[in-house]
């Protein structure tokens, strides 16, 4: 209880100080269940300390903007059953927002595990598709494409793998057919 020199001040009276701006009575009024909060919050919600303090801010803000604004000019309870209720919804606040959080962060994990699966999905189709139109393009298109796509070889060693005349002949060959594998592939041809 803070006292006003010679006798203790009733919590209505700590209020009705703080209203008219006493900010040694403001100050006493924070120390005053400080400590005890602190340890109440730990035990009884199984927080941390620094947790456990933020919660006290929280709570004795709250109760001092209530009485600023006149939200609070009296109270039928004590000051420490009063913040120490601000404080327990404060405390259930947070973590209703955490649940809230905790729900938001798994469903975008759910739509990016799915977005995810749906694109392999559709590479694995494209994949599927562009491996069935080599096998039926035929030889030696689907050799020289593998060779250059699949295996990073050069036109000169493709040149001397199936023996052509020259790179600019494989080149040449190697550009017809991959405009008849687009076309096989743009046109579903697959089947």
């Amino acid at each position: 209880m803070i006292t006003n020199s010679t006798k203790p001040m009733s919590d209505n009276d700590i209020i009705q100080r703080i209203r008219d701006g006493d900010q040694l009575v403001t100050a006493r009024a924070y120390q005053q269940y400080r400590k005890e909060f602190i340890r109440w919050m730990r035990k009884k919600y199984h927080c941390s300390e620094d947790d456990a303090r933020e919660y006290y801010q929280l709570a004795f803000f709250t109760f001092y903007n209530q009485i600023l604004s006149g939200k609070l000019t009296h109270i039928t309870a004590s000051a420490k059953t009063y913040l120490f209720g601000i404080g327990k919804n404060k405390f259930y606040q947070q973590q209703r927002s955490d649940i809230r959080f905790d729900y938001t962060m798994n469903e975008e994990k759910v739509k990016n595990h799915e977005e995810e699966t749906h694109q392999k999905k559709e590479q694995e189709s494209r994949f599927l598709r562009v491996e069935a139109a080599l096998n039926k393009l035929g030889e030696p298109c689907r050799k020289i494409l593998m060779m250059v796509y699949y295996e990073n070889r050069s036109m000169e060693y493709i040149t001397q793998k199936l023996g052509y005349k020259n790179a600019a002949t494989t080149k040449n060959q190697k550009y017809k057919c991959m405009n008849r594998l687009r076309n096989m592939l743009d046109n579903n041809a697959l089947e």
